[in-house]
This record gives structure tokens, sequence and C-alpha cells, in this order.
């Protein structure tokens, strides 16, 4: 007489956040959460490096760079933390909740694990992941989409995340980083900008002029002509980063890959 039951598997599921994919090959670094930052880093959360005073690069998650007040590019994008299941030297430096396993973080001054490539499941606040489809933090709030979370994962800007702004009189001349506009309503630093081939793909708004220009991350490769219609997205795309499968779980976890290493 047959034992148990036999249980189909019919794909891989998402594990904790945090948690190191076994498909694909991976590649991770040890680093210094920043002494200084708000918050303690979660596992799984999307990181920069920084530089700190006397201690040479450390990270912080990306929600606090943003609130802090940096510009979040995806040049910006160091990788995501990696969780961890013991503590150091005695101390419960990554800490387990018995009521929710999946959580943990690495506190402010503590060295930290950050997969720099490979796979990872990670929470998705917004969308549903589709197989090989970008992936995207969210660098501006939106009343219009209340379950994104400024440094969040999310799938795709929605309707709401998105406007046109058309290049202002005179317009702008190639290798220069200011572009003329006549409003900066809805504008904000952080926004992702693209639309016009003179705009280099990973633009952003580092700053701006109000009703009357705004200023990229990146200079311009070709002139822009007054009138020309260019997007600005309350998201930014990653680079070399796509949604490993269609999969989501129980608490909106879903696998990223990091195919290329961006971080020094």
């Amino acid at each position: 007489m047959p034992f148990g039951q036999v249980i189909a598997v019919t794909g891989l599921y998402p594990g904790f956040p945090g948690t190191i994919s076994r498909a694909g090959d991976g590649l991770t670094s040890t680093r210094s959460v920043l002494s200084t930052t708000a918050n303690p880093v979660s596992f799984g959360a999307p990181v920069v490096i920084v530089p700190e005073s006397g201690g040479g690069d450390a990270i912080q998650s990306v929600y606090d760079y943003i609130t802090g007040g940096g510009v979040f590019s995806p040049d910006s994008f160091a990788g995501v933390a990696v969780r961890e299941v013991r503590s150091q030297a005695g101390t419960n430096v990554y800490p387990q909740d018995p009521e929710s396993p999946q959580t943990g973080q690495y506190y402010q001054g503590t060295l930290a694990s950050v997969l720099e490539r490979g796979t990872v499941p990670v929470i998705i606040n917004v969308g549903t992941p589709g197989s090989q489809a970008p992936v995207y933090i969210r660098t501006v709030a939106n009343s219009g989409v209340t379950a994104g979370v400024v440094g969040g994962f999310e799938c795709a800007p929605g309707a709401t995340d998105l406007f046109t702004l058309a290049v202002g009189t005179g317009g702008a001349a190639a290798g220069q980083k200011v572009i003329p506009v006549a409003s900066t309503t809805n504008v904000q630093v952080g926004q992702a900008v693209y639309g016009l081939p003179g705009i280099p793909s990973g633009s952003v708004v580092a700053s701006l002029v109000a009703n009357t220009s705004i200023t990229l991350n990146n200079n311009l490769t070709a002139a822009l002509v007054a009138g020309d219609l260019f997007t600005l997205s309350n998201l930014v795309e990653l680079p070399y980063t796509v949604f490993r499968s269609g999969v989501i779980g129980p608490v909106n976890q879903a696998d990223i890959t990091l195919k290329i290493r961006t971080a020094a």
C-alpha cells in the first residue's frame, strides 16, 4: 500500500525576502551599514553605497537615501540586502521575529551582506511580475498609488505616475544638463526622465528651478527642440535587473535577478 501523497511541483516558489536563490550564480559583498542612517536595512531591501567619513564605503537603504535628500538614479543601485539567520559576536544583530520569520534587518554600524549579482526574493509593493520584465524602484510618492513605497520595488509605472513636459523656448544643446520648461508642476527631484533621443538612459531630475528649468544627472547626447514632449515618471527602472518569473508569494515576494554587477 503506498504511503503518503504525491504532490506535483509546478515551479519554484519565492522564499523569504533577501534569501539568495540557488538558481544561477551569485556574487555578494560585505559592507558596513552607514552608522548615521535613519533606519536599519531590512532583508531584501535595495541599497546604495555612500561615503562614510573615516569608514570607507558604507550602505544604506534606498528609502533612507532618498528621504535624506539623496538623488537616486539607476547608477546608484548597489544591490539587495541578503537575509542572515545568526547573531554576530553574541549580539542579536540579525533579529528574527518569531511571529514573522520572513523579516529581519541589519542595524546601523554593523556588517551586512549585499547581493550584487544573482537571484533573490524581494517584496513587490505594486503590480504583478512577469518573467524577464524590468524591475522598478519608486523614487517619488504618489497619493494615487497608495500601496507604493518610496525606495520599494514595483513592477511598472501606473498611469498616474507618468506625465509629459514640453521642452521650453530655445531648446537645449547637446552636452548640457539643463532643459528649459515653462512649468514644473508635479516635477520632483528623483523622477525618471526619458522619451527623446537626446535624453540618455538612466536620466533623472537632479534639481529644478520653479517654472524655468530642470537639470538632469546626465548630459544630453543630442539637442532638444523647443516644443518636443518628454516623459517623467515617479519610478526608476533598475539596470540589468529583471523578474525571474511571474510567481509571487504570500507576502508579495517575487524573485528578481541582478544579471550584471553594477556596484564597485
